[in-house]
């Protein structure tokens, strides 16, 4: 396997991270309001400022944990591909460990987007 494939999958992850970190905290903190281009966007997240906020605030602790996931998984997948160019070439590692990293954070991401549309909907029905 081609180090360089490491090296490219590890710092993607690790931006990916950096953007899900960074979205997170600028909704948070309200510097993102509802919007066609960023953030989690469902119909029923999108249905109201309201909604908006609830279910990104639900959503804030799975955003954390995935960005965390990111970074980790992007930071084992860099290390990974720098052992490669150092000569260990057979380590099926520089594959597979960025695929599982890339499903798991494709799964949080899910979970938040689901937890988020959750409390959007009970938002909308507190209205």
């Amino acid at each position: 396997m081609d180090p360089v494939a490491g090296l490219v999958f590890g710092v993607g992850l690790l931006t990916l991270g950096a953007l899900i970190h960074y979205m997170k905290n600028q909704v948070a903190s309200g510097n993102i309001r509802r919007n066609s281009v960023i953030g989690i966007r469902t119909k029923a997240t999108m249905s109201s400022d309201s909604a908006w906020e609830a279910g990104h605030a639900a959503a804030t602790p799975m955003l954390t944990v995935t960005c965390l996931t990111a970074y980790a998984v992007g930071a084992t997948t860099l290390a990974i591909g720098l052992a490669l160019m150092l000569g260990d070439t057979r380590n099926p590692a520089v594959i597979i460990v960025p695929l599982i990293g890339i499903g798991a954070v494709l799964a949080l991401l899910t979970a938040a987007s689901v937890k988020a549309n959750s409390a959007a909907r009970a938002a909308a029905r507190e209205k």
